[in-house]
């Protein structure tokens, strides 16, 4: 759940029109989208634009619904970050390791997605 702050700043859906109005511009939610999981999925399916960043949240405690969609149609979706030294790098590189993924989707996870996204990286 996080440090005792205001988590309304996390609230996916202030980003539903930004990622309209800037279709090129791409976006990408830090630390997950705590509570608001499922809307932050339904957000990405929407928008092609629009990313998920798992920073400060070790893999462990994915919810199962990010979990399916990153099995499934968000397999380019959801980018690996630890928040080192918030959370030890090798610990969450361990637990990302042990989630239930099918292949290909951890390379996704730890390097494609973030390799595309941010450098602009082929497929």
């Amino acid at each position: 759940p996080g440090p005792p702050a205001p988590g309304e700043c996390q609230n996916p859906m202030y980003l539903d029109r930004v990622c309209l109005d800037f279709p090129e511009l791409k976006l990408v939610m830090a630390h997950g989208a705590d509570p608001w999981w499922n809307v932050a999925i339904r957000l990405m399916l929407k928008y092609r634009n629009l990313y998920l960043k798992t920073s400060a949240y070790l893999p462990k405690y994915f919810p199962p619904e990010l979990l399916h969609f990153m099995n499934t149609r968000g397999q380019k979706k959801v980018i690996f970050a630890s928040d080192h030294p918030a959370i030890q790098m090798t610990r969450c590189l361990e637990e990302a390791e042990k989630l239930d993924l099918r292949e290909g989707v951890l390379d996704n996870f730890l390097y494609a997605n973030a390799n595309r996204v941010f450098f602009g990286a082929e497929d």
